[in-house]
C-alpha cells in the first residue's frame, strides 16, 4: 500500500510540474510557434431568432459531420491558437443548411478568425444548389473574460455570433425577410478544444 500511494504521489507531482512549465513557457516567451487545437464548435440559435426562423417557416439543419440537437449545431474543429491568446485560426468541418419549402441556404466551410477585439467567421454560402460564394459571414466579440483556459484546453461560452453585412443579405436574397431583429445574434457559441502538443513550439537551445 505504502508503494502505491508512492507511485500516486510520484504521478502527481509530474503532471502538476508539466502544467507549471507550460504556464512559465507561455508567459517566458519560449512558446514561439502558434499552439495546435482540437476540439468542437456549438452553434445555438438565440431564442428571438429561434422565435423569427419559426415564424418564417425556416428550419435548422446540419451538414455532416455537423450534428444537430434540438435549436442547436455542434462541429469538429482543428486550429492554432497565438500563446498570447490575441489571434488564432479555427476551420469547422460540416455546416448549415436554412430552409423554407420554396428555399435553401447553404453555410459551408465555416473558418474562425480570432483577435482581440472582434472575431469573425468566413464560409462559403449557396443558395438552391447555386455556386457557393465565400463570404464574411459572422462577426462577434473576442475578449480575454469571455474565455476561460488552462495550460492543456481553452473554453468559450454564449459567444454572440451576428451577421455580417453579406451574411445578412444572403439570408435577406434567399427568403426575403432576415432572421433576426437588428443588432440581435443569430446563434451563441460555445466552443471546447485542447491543446493536441502544447510543447511543439518550444524553441531548441
Amino acid at each position: 500500500m505504502k508503494i502505491f500511494n508512492s507511485k500516486k504521489r510520484v504521478a502527481g507531482l509530474a503532471l502538476a510540474a508539466t502544467a507549471v512549465l507550460g504556464i512559465t513557457a507561455v508567459q517566458a516567451g519560449a512558446i514561439a510557434a502558434d499552439l495546435p487545437l482540437r476540439g468542437s464548435g456549438t452553434f445555438c440559435l438565440s431564442p428571438n431568432a429561434e422565435r423569427t426562423l419559426a415564424s418564417q417557416n425556416v428550419t435548422l439543419e446540419a451538414i455532416a459531420p455537423a450534428t444537430r440537437n434540438g435549436n442547436c449545431l455542434t462541429m469538429p474543429v482543428t486550429g492554432t491558437l497565438s500563446p498570447d491568446l490575441s489571434r488564432g485560426e479555427g476551420p469547422l468541418q460540416g455546416g448549415m443548411r436554412f430552409a423554407s419549402p420554396e428555399h435553401r441556404l447553404d453555410v459551408t466551410n465555416l473558418n474562425i478568425h480570432i483577435k482581440l477585439g472582434e472575431g469573425s467567421t468566413s464560409a462559403d454560402i449557396a443558395q438552391d444548389g447555386a455556386a457557393a460564394t465565400h463570404v464574411d459571414f459572422f462577426r462577434y466579440p473576442v475578449a480575454l473574460n469571455l474565455v476561460s483556459f488552462t495550460p492543456t484546453t481553452v473554453e468559450t461560452k454564449n459567444i454572440p455570433l451576428k451577421l455580417a453585412a453579406p451574411g445578412a443579405a444572403a439570408f435577406t436574397t434567399a427568403f426575403g425577410t432576415g432572421t433576426t431583429a437588428a443588432h440581435d445574434p443569430l446563434f451563441l457559441f460555445d466552443g471546447h478544444a485542447q491543446v493536441t502538443n502544447p510543447f511543439g513550439g518550444l524553441s531548441k537551445p
